[in-house]
């Protein structure tokens, strides 16, 4: 979908930066409230950015991003499934070893001298 949007132009950042939910948080990158802690040019271009071009369409998935952040607090609050949710997690991580991945891309990749 990304990559027909880029192939016909499709995208024009406006048509989210205007819906109820999204606008306040772009206008905030302009805020008087982050300008204290920014360069007013740099945030000022990030903002100018995100309205006219946003390249990295970011403002496709902000609805989505804030309604999955919302579900992650509420899950967050039952300690103890979240503790549950999260061993599980950890036990289907599988097996991961920084020494035989570096040793893999070299052999299969850089074919570098040992």
């Amino acid at each position: 979908e990304i990559v027909n949007l880029y192939a016909t132009d499709g995208y024009d950042p406006q048509d989210y930066y205007k819906q109820e939910r999204i606008k306040p948080i772009v206008d905030f990158i302009i805020s008087d409230e982050l300008m204290a802690y920014g360069t007013h040019e740099r945030l000022q271009r990030l903002y100018n950015d995100m309205t006219s071009k946003d390249y990295f369409m970011a403002l496709i998935d902000l609805e989505e991003f804030i309604d999955v952040k919302e579900k992650v607090y509420l899950d967050y609050e039952d300690r103890r499934d979240w503790t549950r949710r999260s061993l599980i997690n950890i036990a289907n991580a599988g097996y991961f070893s920084a020494d035989r991945t570096i040793a893999e891309y070299n052999k299969d990749i850089w074919h570098l001298d040992q």
